[in-house]
């Protein structure tokens, strides 16, 4: 398996939950009036940088991604209201036997950096590996490097197995 940047929400600090609290407040108003690629705008704030915003702006990105921002919404809406374990829980990732890359960009937010290593940390068989230059949307400013780490560690696992 691979994850890129994943989040464990029981890391984030007070800024940045009030950095991802205002980002969610701003997709649900834009939502409920139907400006779905502005929703996608207004969250991508939180984890994208402005080269990444600029890049994901010219390639057409938050118009395909704000179909997405109702499903967005109901997940966070959910994940609010959920009392069982979670993705984040150290048995839940413990219990995990697949090999698994975790992928993270060298300049991304601190956060999801954090987050990327607790999981390798919690998962018997993973590891990092870091995508140079690239923050948050590497599968749009940085494909190329995103697709070789995907392309080697598949190629180790598969060679493993």
């Amino acid at each position: 398996m691979a994850s890129l940047e994943p989040v464990v929400l029981s890391l984030i600090d007070e800024r940045e939950q009030a950095m991802l609290g205002a980002a969610v407040a701003r997709v649900g108003g834009l939502a409920a009036e139907g400006r779905f690629a502005d929703a996608a705008r207004a969250f991508a704030v939180w984890p994208f940088n402005d080269e990444e915003i600029a890049v994901a702006e010219q390639a057409g990105y938050f118009e395909a991604a704000g179909r997405y921002a109702p499903n967005l919404l109901n997940l966070l809406r959910q994940s609010m209201e959920y009392e069982g374990p979670t993705a984040d829980d150290p048995a839940v990732l413990g219990a995990i036997s697949a090999p698994v890359a975790v992928l993270h960009g060298s300049h991304t937010r601190p956060f999801l950096i954090a987050s990327a290593h607790y999981v390798a940390d919690h998962v018997p068989h993973a590891h990092v590996h870091q995508i140079p230059g690239a923050g948050h949307a590497a599968l749009l400013t940085h494909p190329e490097a995103l697709a070789s780490a995907l392309i080697e560690f598949f190629a180790q696992a598969q060679q493993s197995a």
